[in-house]
């Protein structure tokens, strides 16, 4: 392998300051990198703040960006269009294209790597000439829940675009060098669509996000959180579906319990649940830590979406009991009554819920065991470690 390899990232977004678990996936990796080789990240941002450029800096990581542009409701649908036509949501911007194509010119890499596949439609054309590695940070089958969950005219749309979804993993995964999932059970969907492509399951590593010690927060004993993208579909069922069917049975049990939604963009839907009763809404909170540490329970009723939920990784250092169902559990090291609560009805969610509210020893037990993720299973260094052996590997592969 190359002593110092020059690795090309491209992202979709800012890898820093993290406000999302796609961010918090895209900081672990580019940390990892930067201890590898030189690292150069060309993303598609609105700007490039001086807390992104520090922290580049102290990682020896350089960075561009490209002014994310507006898309008329024109050329939106024209791609929308073009998706349902081509079977695949790999679609080209020129802007993006030249932009993608200028970095690489200028850094000359010997491996590209890719935040989230999507970005797939312009490294291809580098196909052959180094490899490429793509992060999935999901599968198509987040898509597919899309579309069994979603009822009338809104099925057709979910439809076409479950099959543009799987129709870019089934025409371009196969043409990667390497393909990085969030979890096993994402390797194994990905092992049998591209079975000749190396796939390497490498959860995001959890990064100290505050120097804060949360451990004087006071816990609020009646009171339940969740945190996340609140303008996210997955997201926007989850709370939804909590506040309507979930918690109104908690309160029968426990009428002073209370629930409060953190998260930037809230949807109009999910705003107008404030209006009901122990039910709080907040847009973006600078500090999510001192949400989740005064919360007696953290609740992640999550039906749709895939990928694992980045979310929790905020959660897990802190030692905070959590409430989830199989698809919030999915790819992640948690099983319930162990380290956790999984419960996938409406009554048992609630039962679960009631109970730990209930029971302050209980729900300490099972937040210091998931606690011990932290440092078991999500370290930074575990995700370095694995990584460096990746990109070895596939250089390696390269020069052979």
């Amino acid at each position: 392998m190359n002593a110092s390899p020059r690795i090309l990232v491209m992202a979709p977004d800012l890898p820093f300051p993290i406000r999302a678990g796609g961010q918090m996936r895209m900081a672990s990796f580019v940390k990892a990198l930067a201890r590898v080789g030189r690292v150069h990240v060309a993303c598609v941002a609105r700007e490039l703040p001086g807390e992104t450029l520090n922290w580049c800096t102290e990682l020896g990581v350089s960075i561009t960006h490209l002014p994310r542009a507006r898309v008329s409701p024109g050329r939106l649908w024209g791609e929308r269009l073009e998706m349902i036509l081509t079977c695949s949501n790999l679609l080209k911007r020129p802007g993006e294209q030249a932009f993608f194509e200028e970095e690489f010119r200028r850094f000359k890499p010997n491996l590209v790597w890719l935040e989230t596949p999507y970005l797939s439609r312009y490294a291809l054309v580098w196909e052959g000439r180094l490899p490429i590695v793509v992060n999935y940070w999901g599968t198509s089958q987040g898509a597919e829940r899309d579309f069994r969950a979603a009822r009338g005219s809104r099925k057709i749309w979910e439809w076409f675009r479950w099959r543009a979804a799987k129709g870019g993993e089934v025409k371009f995964a196969p043409r990667l060098s390497a393909i990085v999932t969030v979890s096993e059970l994402d390797a194994n969907w990905f092992r049998q669509l591209a079975p000749k492509a190396p796939v390497t399951a490498i959860p995001n590593g959890i990064l100290q996000q505050s120097e804060r010690d949360y451990s004087q927060v006071p816990e609020d004993p009646e009171l339940m959180v969740f945190t996340g993208d609140l303008g996210y579909r997955p997201n926007v069922d989850a709370v939804t579906w909590f506040v309507r069917e979930i918690f109104p049975r908690i309160r029968t049990a426990q009428p002073t319990a209370r629930f409060k939604a953190a998260g930037r963009t809230p949807t109009e839907d999910v705003r107008a649940l404030a209006e009901l009763d122990g039910i709080e809404i907040t847009g973006f909170v600078p500090d999510l830590g001192e949400i989740i540490a005064g919360a007696a329970l953290y609740v992640l009723p999550m039906r749709l979406g895939s990928g694992i939920r980045s979310k929790l990784f905020d959660v897990f250092p802190l030692g905070k009991a959590i409430v989830t169902t199989a698809v919030g559990a999915e790819g992640l090291e948690l099983h319930d009554g162990r380290n956790c609560r999984i419960a996938d009805t409406p009554a048992e969610f609630a039962a679960a819920c009631a109970e730990l509210l209930k029971n302050p020893d209980k729900r300490r037990r099972l937040g210091m065991t998931l606690k011990r993720l932290s440092t078991e299973v999500y370290s930074q260094e575990r995700v370095e470690t694995a990584v460096a052996e990746l990109v070895r590997r596939v250089l390696e592969v390269r020069e052979d």
